[in-house]
């Protein structure tokens, strides 16, 4: 065995599988950067199905994690091929790891074959800064593929040359069909070539920053104080348009992207699209936390998405909808706001189950805070009752008929969460930096909790109708929302309102 023709092809694909090794040593920022000079003269390509696929479907996509492992497969196929003399096992697990290995080696190649057959010579611009090497790398594991499958092919007569021939054939023509499927039906053949994506790219790059004409009847070009000063939106930005708005809000993005900001226009498009090819997947993967990094940004928040929303509109609108919408449609602009913010809520007291309950992310205006109180109570106010210093940590004023909460933030959401019971529940501090307990009074039977910017309250928070109620204030991660940069809510608050006698404000001690 040890001489033989198997072990010595064994021996070199095994060998094959150690080199890309060395790859896993090389700086993501490295790949990036070299993406990012090779692509800096495209401004507006084509829209390419597979490299959108690669992108947004195969990367982000468990099979991606679970293919490419070919350092571990091969070696362990060669060993069980050792142990089990080639056996018909062995050769059975090496067909399987054949398999396992020339899968993505083609996935590339079939994808960039599609876009130029579907799109045009347009989408080799795209496809351009990745290509050779992918399809490199996909030649070089086909070679691989194919000495582990010349080791373990048993000994048998050759077959004709008119079989091999037929079998040839038939491969050929059922791929030429397949193909032809593709391109049926397609219409008119508007596909771009790739001088036409370099003259497009060039001459836009070129006009992206002239300025305005001011003689008679020459025309003026929209300047940057319709994005940045009056904030028109994308959905009110004429397509011609979009991509100046992109540059002239990331120009002034020094407070949230402060790199991407400093870049000449080319650059700044450059790096606009890397963002947009990562846009709003997790900021724990290298290869997007390098992205944010090259642009200084920290995180995917609204400010970032709002200048990204010119480029790639679509991306955009998987993680911030109301990004994409017209400012004429306002109500829906703000449920859709409000839904993004909400979805990074959670109930947090899950196994309390209350009469009326809901988790929202609740805004709060200038000075921040929120109120829990009798809105319908006609007479004079009483005076606010004093507070001791431990309860000054949650509340910032008290009266019979309102209780003021603070909170840590200002002109931002926090996660809260209401729950109304009919009785007391046990108190569990565990987990939280502060609860305090307080009392307040409905004479009109109508409780509810309101913020400056909110208008209408949250659910009805007197169950009893009329008389006295206990509130109890849970609060945490306020440091970390005073440190955070995001927009996503960080700060947490649970307000659980029961029926109850006492006015005893009573501040439970921490235990996280």
């Amino acid at each position: 065995m040890w001489r033989s023709r198997g072990f010595r092809l064994w021996t070199v694909a095994t060998a094959m599988t150690l080199p890309p090794l060395a790859l896993w040593l090389l700086p993501e920022s490295v790949l990036v950067e070299s993406v990012l000079v090779t692509d800096a003269l495209l401004v507006d390509p084509p829209t390419c199905p597979g490299l959108e696929f690669q992108t947004e479907v195969y990367w982000p996509s468990t099979a991606a994690a679970l293919l490419g492992w070919n350092v571990f497969a091969g070696p362990l196929a060669f060993a069980f091929w050792l142990v089990t003399r080639g056996g018909r096992a062995s050769r059975v697990a090496a067909r399987i790891v054949a398999a396992y290995v020339l899968l993505p080696a083609l996935l590339d190649p079939a994808l960039i074959a599609y876009d130029l057959f579907t799109v045009g010579a347009g989408c080799w611009e795209v496809w351009r800064p990745t290509a050779v090497w992918n399809l490199g790398v996909g030649a070089y594991w086909t070679v691989c593929v194919v000495l582990i499958l010349l080791a373990v092919r048993p000994a048998r007569p050759a077959s004709p040359l008119r079989i091999r021939l037929r079998r040839t054939a038939g491969v050929v023509v059922v791929c030429c069909l397949l193909l032809g499927l593709i391109g049926v039906d397609q219409g008119p053949d508007i596909r771009l070539t790739g001088a036409d994506v370099a003259a497009r790219s060039i001459g836009e790059v070129e006009g992206s920053r002239d300025t305005a004409e001011d003689g008679d009847g020459g025309a003026t070009e929209p300047t940057c104080d319709q994005w940045t000063d009056e904030h028109r939106s994308y959905g009110d930005t004429a397509p011609g348009d979009r991509e100046r708005a992109f540059l002239c809000l990331a120009s002034a993005a020094g407070g949230f992207a402060s790199r991407l900001a400093k870049l000449p226009d080319r650059e700044k498009l450059v790096a606009g699209r890397a963002l947009c090819g990562v846009a709003g997947r997790p900021t724990t993967e290298p290869r997007v936390r390098t992205v944010l990094d090259e642009a200084g940004a920290d995180d995917w928040n609204y400010m970032v998405m709002r200048v990204l929303v010119f480029l790639c509109p679509d991306a955009v609108a998987r993680t911030w909808p109301g990004l994409a919408l017209s400012e004429d449609d306002p109500e829906r602009r703000d449920e859709e706001y409000q839904a993004v913010m909400t979805s990074h809520c959670a109930d947090s007291a899950r196994r309390l189950r209350g009469v009326r309950q809901v988790t929202t992310a609740l805004f709060v205006g200038e000075g921040g805070g929120y109120f829990i109180e009798d809105g319908d109570f006609v007479g004079e106010e009483e005076p606010s009752y004093a507070l001791d210093k431990a309860a000054e940590a949650i509340l910032w004023g008290l009266s019979a008929h309102r209780v003021s909460v603070i909170t840590a933030v200002e002109n931002s959401s926090v996660c809260l969460t209401v729950k109304v019971l009919r009785r007391a529940p046990r108190v569990r501090p565990a987990g939280w930096e502060a609860v305090v307990e307080t009392g307040i009074t409905s004479p009109s039977g109508k409780l509810g909790l309101t913020s400056w910017e909110m208008g209408d309250p949250l659910p009805e928070l007197a169950v009893s109708g009329p008389g006295r109620y206990r509130v109890r204030i849970y609060v945490r991660d306020q440091k970390e929302a005073m440190m955070s940069v995001s927009e996503l809510p960080v700060e947490e608050h649970l307000v659980i309102v029961y029926p109850g006698n006492s006015r005893k404000t009573v501040y439970h001690e921490s235990k996280r």
